[in-house]
């Protein structure tokens, strides 16, 4: 079923309402540091980041990748559709000085962007909300605003997390059936959702308790396994999330 203007203001009055508590109820915790952690880790191995570039981060949230992201000197424009989001996205930047992170209202089926404007655009913890017959909409109007031979890195939770944990996690304690479809990227919709692009890049991130774990061994190697495990065919989907890289085809 398709979102509607009615699905997308509901949407946004949600994310206007739990704004000022957003990052506290996700990234405080010691699992949710270590995601956030490990999200950043690819980001920035995978964007050209530094001077002169130009990234879009789509939805911007509260400004937790953007102001990172931006730190390297790119200049970072984030975009949401909820106000309040962005005013704490503002103020996250303006307490870490993050003067190449900028933010605008919008709404990812209609961007406020030329066409061929960003060197690369990241949509993260969003694409789950989005129903499945609406994905491609996003994946289309991320790709207009995105240079040729530039790169689109998009985030997705994983049907498999942990094995039993995702079935447990959708069909006994969401009861709901056939949610993973809808809310998980399955392999076999990765070339579908993508069509017209070059997948050149897959990665799973965050493996149950590797949060709990790297408080043991160290955030370092942790992350290090976590990557390399998530890097692995097969047991990517084993992890979390999933991030995908797919290339705009350079002009002719």
């Amino acid at each position: 079923m398709t979102m509607t203007k009615s699905d997308d203001r509901r949407l946004r009055k949600s994310y206007d309402q739990e704004a000022a508590q957003y990052d506290a109820l996700r990234y405080t915790s010691t699992e949710g540091r270590f995601f956030s952690n490990l999200e950043l880790t690819v980001l920035k191995s995978w964007i050209p980041l530094g001077p002169g570039k130009k990234i879009l981060d789509m939805p911007a949230g509260t400004g937790r990748l953007s102001v990172a992201l931006s730190q390297s000197g790119a200049t970072v424009i984030g975009a949401d559709i909820s106000r309040n989001m962005l005013s704490e996205a503002n103020a996250k930047a303006g307490d870490d000085k993050a003067t190449h992170a900028h933010f605008v209202q919008g709404s990812g089926v209609q961007l406020p962007f030329r066409d061929n404007t960003f060197d690369a655009v990241a949509s993260f913890k969003f694409f789950h909300l989005v129903p499945n017959d609406r994905k491609p909409l996003f994946i289309q109007e991320l790709t207009r605003v995105l240079k040729p031979g530039c790169s689109l890195i998009v985030e997705f939770n994983s049907p498999f997390y942990g094995g039993a944990l995702a079935a447990f996690r959708y069909y006994f304690r969401k009861k709901r059936p056939g949610g993973m479809r809808k809310k998980c990227l399955f392999p076999d919709q990765v070339a579908g959702l993508f069509r017209g692009l070059e997948v050149t890049r897959r990665c799973g991130v965050k493996l149950p308790g590797s949060g709990a774990l790297s408080t043991l061994l160290g955030t370092r190697i942790t992350e290090a396994f976590d990557l390399w495990f998530g890097r692995l065919p097969g047991f990517r989907y084993l992890s979390y999330a999933i991030i995908i890289e797919a290339r705009k085809p350079s002009a002719e």
